[in-house]
């Protein structure tokens, strides 16, 4: 008994931050430790993968799934105290901790609260994966209100080429701080006008579903009555499904390739609202 040293609790809490069950593990609880990082992760790739998912037909699940890792992770921290604070009252320990140290430890949890690993992984699905936008106007109704919460695929045009009627979330040309909603109307090398609310292209009606069904009206300097324009090389020409109130493509041009963010896939709140974008 005397090899053995008392566990701290403060250090047990700021590993299980760092890596859920680590704080268990270091409180000689393995396999608890094990179980939980297993179940916190299985959990977190669920969540992951629900959310990518074209087919789900409700995202209540989702964010019940997000409000229970939460808690879990709550859990698996006070457990890891606790476990420690048992290890050291079972084997007869006395926890001898000075100011100095415990004001480290202190320190070492805020830090990692701050800067917790998971911090690091999302910002990368951000990039490379899946992110979350708000739809801040009515610009693309009925297709996005107003409130939406919408998915963005931000892989798919690694993989291919954007296509007509895709919908999708863009650096705004004239402000690149600001992110756009539209739908691909027009592709590349393509001349553009628009008749009677109806698209043009290289002469003939589009007929697209998704672009056919709604009307374009004639305005800015890119969409002039009578005027058709030519749509530069790796640039695409965007329009708002609801054209009397999006400021789109007739008015700021075309978008380059490189200030196209992703495809907007799905929408997961409103819950009554939830489901493919089409």
């Amino acid at each position: 008994m005397d090899n053995i040293k008392p566990k701290e609790p403060l250090l047990a809490v700021m590993l299980a931050i760092i890596l859920p069950g680590l704080g268990q593990i270091y409180a000689r609880r393995v396999k608890r430790g094990i179980l939980f990082f297993c179940v916190q992760y299985a959990a977190a790739i669920t969540a992951i993968l629900y959310a990518i998912s074209l087919n789900s037909k409700t995202d209540i699940y989702l964010l019940a799934l997000a409000v229970l890792l939460i808690g879990f992770g709550i859990f698996v921290i006070v457990d890891a105290y606790n476990c420690a604070k048992t290890y050291n009252i079972k084997n007869n320990l006395i926890r001898n901790i000075t100011t100095k140290k415990r004001v480290f430890l202190i320190i070492g949890i805020i830090f990692f609260m701050a800067f917790n690993p998971s911090r690091i992984i999302s910002p990368y699905l951000k990039t490379n994966g899946v992110e979350a936008f708000k739809i801040p106007s009515g610009a693309m109704k009925p297709t996005l209100l107003k409130g939406d919460r919408i998915l963005v695929d931000k892989n798919i045009y690694k993989k291919s080429k954007p296509k007509r009627g895709d919908l999708i979330v863009f650096l705004y040309p004239k402000d690149t701080k600001r992110y756009f909603v539209k739908r691909i109307v027009g592709l590349p090398n393509e001349v553009v006008e628009i008749q009677n609310g109806k698209v043009i292209i290289n002469g003939n009606i589009v007929q697209e579903p998704n672009v056919l069904k709604n009307y374009y009206s004639n305005a800015g300097d890119y969409a002039k009555e009578g005027q058709a324009v030519k749509i530069p090389e790796n640039s695409y020409y965007v329009l708002g499904d609801n054209s009397a109130f999006s400021k789109d493509g007739r008015y700021f041009g075309f978008v380059a390739d490189e200030y196209i963010i992703g495809k907007a896939y799905k929408i997961f709140f409103p819950f009554n609202r939830s489901g493919p974008i089409k």
